[in-house]
């Protein structure tokens, strides 16, 4: 699944810890400020995710497999109850 800038996501960190955070920037050449265009081959689709931490806003570069639609999280959560 593709994310689009400003899309509310949650983000798995590598300790497993899951955070709520917003796609800042899809896939782009930080030092060219292009975006970069994928293939099929490359399944690693990058984005600039921002993240609420500790009372701190990261911004963090990260995969597309640690992102996961926030929405359907909460849709769960309501069919559970």
């Amino acid at each position: 699944m593709k994310f689009v800038k400003g899309q509310d996501v949650s983000y798995t960190a590598l300790s497993g810890r899951s955070y709520e955070a917003k796609v800042i920037e899809r896939k782009m050449d930080f030092k060219k400020g292009l975006i970069i265009k994928s293939t099929s081959n490359q399944r690693d689709f990058h984005y600039l995710i921002e993240i609420q931490k500790n009372g701190t806003t990261e911004n963090i570069l990260c995969a597309e497999n640690h992102l996961q639609l926030l929405e359907k999280k909460k849709r769960r959560e309501k069919k559970a109850a």
